[in-house]
């Protein structure tokens, strides 16, 4: 039985892309529908968020202050000290339905993030990845919600979600990061949720956020559910290893698709909680820039 507590009743729509911080034992996460990036300081239970004029879907922390982002409009720098998001590249300039969705750096420093379709249900999502000198590469193609990224310990290799599909795939890695050979980890019933983010734990097991489905589950290395975190909530969105000995894991949570009766059974919808493991994961990999 996990304990899972609130640690920030934030009301996000939808809450997304958890980034732990450890020089700043601080959590970051933004809220995709709000145009957030919320901070939290867990030593002093300090929370600060910041308001842009797009939405932000995932970020990667640089350095003091700045940060690269998967926005509305491409990739971005994201300077929290002036709250500007200085513009990179935009590698779909033609389709003004998509914004990005879910990211995160693997242990180059390279940053792999996922665009989806905002307003239908056209699969015109792809997944990039923006190389340290911020040039870019497509690496797939042909979902309606990119979700997930998240790599293997060995970071040989990337496992990746088609939200609306229920799918997570797995693949191996090129030296440049493009897939190898990918095929389906693990296939999820509808009836059990969507899955969305997700993080690898110090065991070789993967947790993953299950939309709709009030909880995450714990997964081994053959895809076998093995334990299951249950929340207080249902529309879980991410997660991520943080704290001090990082086993305290930080989950973000979405209450833009629940009608106002659920809202009233979910008054914690759209929080930042946080449980305890008896195991820890790792750090959050940082964008490395290389000019």
């Amino acid at each position: 039985m996990h304990i899972v507590e609130c640690i920030s009743d934030t009301k996000d729509k939808l809450g997304e892309s958890p980034i732990w911080v450890e020089e700043e034992s601080s959590i970051y996460w933004v809220d995709i529908k709000r145009f957030l990036i919320h901070k939290l300081d867990t030593i002093n239970n300090r929370k600060t968020s910041w308001t842009f004029n797009e939405s932000i879907g995932c970020i990667a922390y640089i350095n003091k202050n700045l940060f690269i982002a998967g926005t509305q409009l491409g990739f971005k720098f994201v300077d929290l000290k002036s709250n500007r998001l200085i513009p990179i590249i935009d590698p779909e300039p033609n389709y003004t339905n998509n914004r990005f969705n879910d990211g995160k750096c693997d242990n180059k420093g390279r940053f792999y993030a996922g665009s989806m379709n905002d307003t239908g249900n056209e699969p015109t999502g792809s997944f990039y990845i923006l190389y340290n000198d911020l040039t870019y590469k497509k690496i797939d193609e042909g979902y309606e919600i990119t979700n997930g990224p998240t790599f293997s310990v060995d970071s040989k290799k990337i496992y990746f979600t088609d939200t609306r599909k229920g799918e997570i795939y797995v693949s191996n890695l090129n030296e440049d990061g493009t897939l190898i050979e990918k095929k389906i980890f693990i296939s999820i019933p509808a009836i059990e949720g969507k899955p969305d983010g997700m993080t690898f734990d110090q065991e070789g097991c993967l947790w993953v956020a299950l939309f709709g489905g009030s909880c995450l589950n714990r997964y081994n290395q053959k895809g076998i559910k093995i334990d299951s975190i249950q929340m207080p909530v249902s529309c879980i969105t991410s997660c991520v290893f943080g704290g001090e000995n990082l086993d305290i894991l930080f989950i973000t949570t979405s209450s833009h698709k629940l009608n106002d009766q659920q809202k009233n059974n979910e008054p914690l919808a759209g929080s930042l909680f946080k449980t305890k493991l008896n195991i820890g994961g790792y750090k959050t990999n940082k964008f490395i820039q290389i000019n």
